[in-house]
């Protein structure tokens, strides 16, 4: 018998961003990967990646549906949003999106976030909400 070290060239990893009680007219905010319904918040909003990669999708569940207003997520390398993938959730719960193979590219060592404008009109501000941003992490090399 003859045994090989194979090792696959990708793994799938779930970077998982939240946020409670999303309020209105908020511009631009990065997500943090674990909040607390209270003053104490966690103020981490990214994750840094030991190997280069990509984000392929990104996914978005709130505990309660509007009935106005939008938001929209986005995944963030370094701080700036990617054009896709992208959601635009209005009185949906669930939401995701996926984004062809080479679209949004990142390095090792870049942080990896996730962020939200939400409108004037958005009133579902007591949900609470839950985001997955999916990458792909290619180990070919290791």
């Amino acid at each position: 018998m003859q045994i090989e070290r194979i090792i696959a060239k990708g793994q799938l990893v779930q970077l998982t961003f939240m946020q409670d009680a999303v309020a209105a007219s908020q511009t631009n905010v990065q997500l943090p990967i674990a909040e607390v319904t209270s003053a104490a918040a966690n103020a981490v909003d990214s994750y840094v990646m030991p190997f280069a990669g990509e984000v392929i999708a990104i996914s978005a569940v709130t505990t309660a549906a509007a009935t106005a207003g939008t938001l929209t997520v986005g995944a963030t390398k370094d701080g700036t949003e990617w054009a896709d993938p992208t959601l635009s959730i209005t009185t949906a719960q669930e939401a995701w999106d996926t984004c062809p193979r080479g679209t949004a590219l990142f390095s090792a060592g870049d942080q990896i976030g996730c962020e939200i404008t939400s409108s004037g009109t958005w009133d579902g501000t007591t949900a609470d909400l839950a985001v997955s941003v999916w990458v792909l992490l290619y180990l070919d090399g290791i």
